[in-house]
């Protein structure tokens, strides 16, 4: 009896060994770690995103996660993460290096305080700390650059410490043109081939002058309102005008504003270019500029709103002149609001009922290029508009979709497209590079480094993404090298958790950020074990306890 009895204890004893070692469910554990999604693009819309969704999915599967990872069509996946009810988990997607994305304001503003993380808005990660919060308040109200570019750097601090998101890679701009038939094609770095310049330096060496532009990714949008993706914008922007144009030295070039005048750090003047009409006729003038501006105010447009939060009101102060009162000095004002906001007829727009739903398959701006056909999936046609004030050096150009990045590479080598307008992906590049047979002798290859990232989104509002350790462990679960060296065979940037402005940014980028940017699954389930994540029998991971 007394053997039994000390048979027992000794069973109990081990029992309650095997369960504080966190092999099996404790009485302390939590539920059961949600089962999660992925969202990714399609591989042949992104074949690295699609990869490394993948490849995560894998990680957290082998740590006891019932996860998935599910590819969509771009336009599906925009309109997952920007819908009114946030219904996702995690997503694969990326933050284009557009030329006005050198200031530090769209990455540490605009995706990351909270008053952008309503549905719709960019933080659509969810991230709210009201620390940080100040901290970007604070930047982008400090007009001495120095001073702002400490702000800057104390916010990319916190933010490496959150991880409100983790960066997978940036990449190079690797883009190719046909050199046979243009010359002097810029890659400007964030905006590649494809930009709002080209225009006006491209020069036609044949009797094309028409430009044919390749891309594998759909445009579905034509209302400047709605568009989210920087593939419509890259359209968007040469049909309508802005105040405001960036130069490839990240100058801020009057554009559709003759001058501009800063009264005060908070109130400026903008003079409007005389003379200029829309693609109907019509007059451009200040009301249409004030109208076009309250329009995306009174909409909500989420996607500038931090942009367009510091604007207090708008007053015509004479013909020729808008006054922008600001609620408080907004150091990129110039530099990110006037030259991001499209200047829309309001004769047009005044009696559209629902703006932001208005599909605009005809759209009329005062930009270089008047439209002439658009037809989603297949093309979109313009053609350079007379009576603009400074002239296009080409008569138009065609914006074709292909179903693939294959079916690209295939029209370049034919001749059938003169440029692609977005990244080739590293095999193609390498085949160019290579140019076996001669066949690609008349591509010029070109690179430009990017300040544009892509990334793992997370949904802070849900299980376990809520957690920060649970983050910070999954910033140890990203191979950073294998997407870099393998999937983009070296022509690009590692990332790291909670980095948000690249390298390629040399002035606005802090160097000393500690980043989590290390493979290491054991180190990963060690911060798991260390912040009371369990596992059951089945090797289920579990929530710790509350």
């Amino acid at each position: 009896m007394k053997r039994r009895t000390t048979n027992l204890l000794i069973c109990l004893l081990l029992t309650f060994a095997i369960f504080a070692s966190g092999s099996m469910v404790s009485a302390a554990a939590g539920e059961k770690v949600p089962s999660l999604t992925i969202l990714s693009s399609l591989p042949e819309a992104n074949m690295v995103n699609y990869e490394m969704a993948q490849e995560v999915a894998e990680e957290l599967q082998l740590l006891g996660v019932d996860i998935v990872a599910q590819p969509m069509d771009f336009a599906v996946l925009l309109d997952v993460i920007y819908g009114e009810d946030s219904d996702y988990d995690a997503y694969t997607i990326g933050w284009s290096g557009r030329i006005e994305r050198l200031d530090p304001d769209m990455f540490i503003h605009s995706i990351n305080h909270s008053e952008n993380a309503d549905a719709g808005g960019n933080n659509t990660n969810k991230y709210r700390n009201p620390e940080f919060d100040a901290i970007a308040d604070a930047q982008r109200q400090e007009m001495d650059i120095e001073k702002r570019r400490e702000l800057v750097f104390e916010a990319q601090e916190i933010l490496a410490e959150d991880v409100p998101h983790i960066t997978l890679y940036s990449r190079s701009n690797m883009q190719t043109y046909n050199k046979d038939r243009f010359a002097e094609v810029i890659n400007i770095p964030g905006e590649g081939l494809f930009n709002e310049w080209t225009p006006f330096t491209i020069e036609p060496l044949t009797d094309k002058t028409v430009l044919t532009v390749a891309s594998n990714v759909n445009i579905d949008d034509m209302n400047p309102l709605s568009s989210k993706s920087v593939y419509g914008w890259r359209n968007l922007r040469l049909i309508y005008d802005k105040l405001v144009r960036l130069s490839p030295e990240i100058e801020p070039v009057p554009w559709a504003a003759e001058s501009w005048d800063v009264v005060s750090d908070d109130v400026i003047d903008v003079i409007l270019r005389e003379g200029m009409t829309f693609h109907d006729g019509e007059p451009v003038t200040v009301d249409d500029v004030k109208f076009s501006y309250e329009l995306f105010i009174s909409e909500n447009v989420e996607y500038f709103a931090s942009f367009l939060t510091p604007i207090d009101t708008i007053e015509i102060v004479d013909e020729n002149t808008v006054r922008f009162n600001l609620k408080y000095p907004y150091a990129p004002f110039i530099t990110n609001t006037l030259a991001q906001i499209p200047i829309l007829p309001q004769h047009i727009w005044e009696d559209i009922e629902h703006p932001v739903t208005y599909p605009n398959l005809e759209a009329i701006g005062s930009g270089p290029f008047k439209l002439e056909r658009f037809q989603t999936g297949e093309e979109l046609v313009v053609s350079r508009f007379d009576d603009y004030f400074e002239q296009p050096l080409i008569d138009g150009y065609i914006f074709q979709i292909f179903a693939s990045p294959e079916g690209v590479l295939t029209a370049l080598e034919l001749g059938n497209v003169d440029m692609v307008s977005y990244d080739l992906v590293p095999a193609h590049t390498e085949q160019i590079l290579n140019n076996a047979d001669g066949k690609y002798d008349h591509l010029e290859l070109t690179e430009a480094q990017d300040i544009g990232f892509f990334y793992l989104g997370l949904n802070l509002d849900r299980a376990p993404f809520n957690n920060k350790a649970f983050r910070i462990a999954m910033a140890h679960l990203v191979d950073y090298d294998l997407a870099v060296d393998v999937h983009l065979n070296g022509y690009g940037d590692r990332g790291g958790g909670g980095l948000v402005i690249v390298e390629g940014n040399q002035f606005w980028h802090n160097p000393d950020v500690p980043i989590y940017d290390t493979y290491d699954p054991d180190r990963a389930r060690e911060i798991l074990e260390e912040a009371g994540f369990t596992w059951d029998s089945s090797g289920n991971l579990l929530m710790p306890a509350e």
